[in-house]
């Protein structure tokens, strides 16, 4: 079910420099739901950073940007990075139709709220997920995510991420959390596991992840993973935040 906002609270979405069938299904699905509110579609990261910065003084901020992960103009990824440091509170949603595995990780460590595949991603899911990014829910599919660690591990790439765990100073209690936090426990299943509270649990995994200076939960269990705390991420689904 797309989830409606008032009409006071449209959210207002841009989109970066999609092929045009894309761009008019996207527009198509956008289309549909009367809480969102279609700004535009900028030709690159550079002139995406622009049209939030007009689109703001207009009084119709932009809240989610969609982007794809490459083209042969645009670097989805790094105009993830670009968006993210100018406007922390914009939710970037990266939508691709490769199975890159790389990219998830990138994309995520780039600040990206979500990374979904279109081919595999029904209309009604596409808008949920912009509604549910804004509140700094992770929209990805835990099998991406889960193939994209098991690979990264089998390639030897742990070297920073066990580096960035060792300089944490994460306490004992705090490791038992990223490792069920990376196995994709929710706030209630480690509070069970642990024998603590659920207040407890949630200064726990926010120290867990301000220590490690992840973007997110996802970036954290992604963390978790290259630095071989957990073996493998998520179960199916949807990992969200």
């Amino acid at each position: 079910m797309v989830i409606q906002q008032a009409e006071s609270e449209t959210l207002g979405v841009l989109m970066i420099d999609f092929s045009p069938i894309v761009r008019e299904g996207l527009q198509s699905i956008l289309n549909k739901d009367s809480g969102i509110e279609l700004v535009g579609d900028a030709p690159d990261e550079h002139q995406a950073v622009r049209a939030i910065k007009q689109a703001s003084t207009q009084g119709q901020p932009v809240k989610v940007v969609l982007t794809e992960t490459r083209n042969e103009k645009l670097d989805g990824v790094q105009a993830t990075r670009l968006i993210k440091e100018s406007f922390p509170e914009v939710a970037v949603l990266v939508l691709t139709e490769n199975l890159n595995d790389t990219y998830v990780i990138d994309a995520i460590n780039a600040g990206a709220g979500g990374y979904i595949f279109l081919k595999d991603t029904a209309p009604e899911a596409l808008l949920e997920s912009i509604h549910r990014v804004v509140d700094g829910s992770t929209q990805i599919k835990t099998e991406l995510l889960r193939t994209a660690v098991e690979n990264l591990i089998q390639n030897g790439r742990k070297t920073l991420a066990e580096r960035t765990t060792e300089d944490a100073h994460l306490t004992p209690r705090e490791v038992d959390v990223l490792r069920l936090l990376g196995n994709g426990d929710s706030n209630k299943q480690i509070a069970l596991k642990l024998g603590i509270t659920l207040d407890t649990t949630k200064k726990h995994v926010r120290n867990v992840i301000d220590k490690l200076q992840a973007n997110s939960r996802t970036h954290a269990a992604i963390i978790a993973a290259q630095s071989g705390i957990v073996g493998t991420a998520v179960t199916n689904g949807f990992y969200q935040d």
